[in-house]
């Protein structure tokens, strides 16, 4: 099928109403749209098709080359979520290697540093320059590299720049993975640079050093979002193709059959997930309400080992805690303060040291000390407490939270044959317990895919969302900006053209566009939106052409929830 858009930017059939559904219903959406991560999207390869198969099979024996050279190392790349979900496979990869190689050989990359893995930082994503930097210093003295490059969108010029940085590298192989087509790449220069993102995936698909691993999973539940589904591809995937190579080295397997396997466990770990519905959408409508009362949504959670050396069950849930929260302010327009993670020992759990930004504000501070100073004694009935796994001091933290009225929640985990544990207050047992090849990774997906549905769906109760396109998010790079004017183009009915003058009038605060205006370059024109105020509803609004700016801002002054004023001027359009 032709498609002008990047599938992962456009908008789902399947969801096209989940804005005016129940909490249960957002759920049953959210299942629908999972089930394609698996089951495939039009006429596209999927996970299960023969050249995804063997696409993966080829990269766990090249990887466990990598593996196995004494000085090999595997960088794992990204942006926003990919980046994010990266450090969490090199932690978890470097412990199951480690036994295997005597040494950490996985690294990960991260756009805008250590400090994006808490809050996105400003043109990170779009620097190709200091990308090749970061590569630089992270594979320095490795004679054998396995570089995965993870843009979702396939779009993300932080990848284009390492891609293009290892092309000459004989001892270097360099994967690309997204989940768009290859010719639906983004094909506008890359600012300051000399080519596309799709010139570079075009030659790095053509490389004998390069692969592209693209399965389609479809659009996500909201359009664009792809911290979602294509988040869980990415985690899938990662896991899949490793602990592929780490049994071509033990030698004593049938890849192809064991990658199938494991492939199939995260499907029944997805299954299972969804097998409890009435209580995500219970734990969903608490979001709701927390977020619609100007209340907050705390996660506490637990990583690394606890004091005995073993792994909290199930272990680094914690940080999908952070890494959820991390993602509501660009994808919802959130404060940051709405959705917050916190971890036994904040950066030193995460990370293993204690960065010099700390001292740049709460906003980098997140143990359970932290939590404690910053926001215990400042709860209320309006916020929730979402307790992740089972860890020491939990029982503690949580009668301490319910001291101060707050909600609490628990999502926990438990063997199949056994009864779900039980608790006090909201809880979730997933029945996805260790797999013997694959760790706790499907238990990690089934904790993602829950506290994903509590997050989008509480935006969706706050009016974040209209149809299934979110209408409040900020626009703090490329992908952002070109995903706001298909969101306008689609939701309103106009051209794309349309949709950028609509949207320029709202970044430069101006009914009247100049050429200057038109012509200006998309990172001023970001520059520029980060100080402007709901710009998104307001570019919604003038593409209506029925108001001015000053009619727009008034209207979203009156009634600041974003979806209902929009409602006023879209639904007739």
């Amino acid at each position: 099928m032709k498609l002008k858009r990047s599938i992962t930017e456009l908008s789902n059939d399947l969801t096209a109403n989940i804005d005016i559904a129940s909490s249960e219903g957002m759920v049953r959406y959210f299942r629908q749209a999972d089930s394609q991560i698996f089951n495939g999207f039009l006429d596209f390869p999927g996970l299960y098709d023969t050249s995804t198969l063997e696409t993966l099979h080829f990269l766990a024996k090249r990887a466990a080359q990598t593996l196995d050279s004494p000085t090999g190392v595997v960088v794992l790349a990204g942006a926003g979520t990919s980046g994010r979900l990266a450090m969490l496979a090199v932690r978890t990869l470097n412990t199951v290697f480690a036994p295997i190689t005597g040494r950490a050989p996985f690294k990960y990359l991260m756009a805008g540093g250590d400090a994006a893995l808490v809050q996105p930082q400003e043109d990170a994503e779009d620097d190709s320059i200091q990308s090749v930097r970061n590569l630089k210093n992270a594979i320095a003295g490795a004679e054998d590299v396995f570089y995965v490059g993870i843009t979702c969108g396939m779009s993300a010029p932080y990848i284009a720049g390492q891609l293009e940085a290892l092309k000459d590298n004989p001892e270097a192989h360099s994967v690309l993975m997204g989940f768009n087509p290859l010719e639906l790449s983004r094909d506008v220069p890359i600012e300051g640079y000399h080519t596309t993102f799709k010139q570079i995936a075009i030659a790095t698909d053509a490389s004998p050093n390069g692969t592209l691993l693209n399965p389609i999973v479809g659009p996500e539940p909201i359009t664009g979002s792809t911290r979602m589904k294509s988040g869980s591809a990415t985690k899938i995937l990662l896991e899949v193709l490793f602990h592929a190579a780490r049994l071509v080295l033990e030698e004593n397997y049938d890849i192809p059959t064991a990658i199938v396997i494991m492939l199939r466990a995260y499907e029944d770990a997805v299954r299972d997930t969804y097998l409890q519905i009435d209580s995500i959408a219970e734990l969903v409508e608490a979001g709701g309400n927390a977020l619609r009362k100007k209340g907050h949504i705390y996660y506490i959670g637990a990583v690394g080992e606890n004091p005995e050396g073993c792994f909290q069950l199930p272990p680094d849930v914690g940080v999908l805690g952070l890494i959820d929260a991390s993602e509501c302010p660009p994808t919802y327009g959130a404060s940051f303060e709405d959705v917050r993670g916190f971890v036994n020992e904040g950066w030193t759990s995460l990370v293993g040291y204690m960065p010099d930004f700390v001292s740049r504000g709460t906003h980098y501070q997140f143990s359970f000390d932290d939590f404690r100073a910053q926001k215990l004694d400042s709860l209320s009935s309006h916020d929730l407490v979402v307790f992740l796994g089972d860890f020491e001091k939990r029982a503690g933290l949580m009668k301490e939270v319910a001291a101060k009225g707050a909600q609490t929640a628990s999502i926990m985990w438990h063997e199949p044959d056994q009864s779900p544990p039980t608790c006090d207050s909201l809880a979730i047992s997933l029945p996805i317990p260790h797999d013997d090849l694959l760790g706790w990774g499907p238990t990690q997906l089934g904790v993602k895919l829950v506290i994903n549905a509590l997050t989008t769906g509480a935006h969706i109760i706050a009016g974040k969302v209209y149809s299934n396109r979110m209408v409040d998010l900020g626009i703090s790079n490329n992908k952002l900006f070109f995903r706001t004017v298909g969101i306008i183009s689609d939701l309103i009915g106009v051209n794309e053209e349309q949709a950028t003058d609509a949207l320029l009038k709202s970044i430069f605060e101006t009914d009247t566009l100049t050429d200057s205006h038109r012509e200006a370059a998309i990172s001023a024109c970001i520059e520029r939106a980060r100080s402007v105020n709901k710009v998104v509803p307001k570019a919604l609004l003038l593409a209506t052409g029925r108001v001015t700016l000053a009619e727009a801002t008034a209207a979203l002054q009156r009634d600041p929830i974003v979806r209902t004023a929009l409602g006023h001027y879209v639904q007739n359009q």
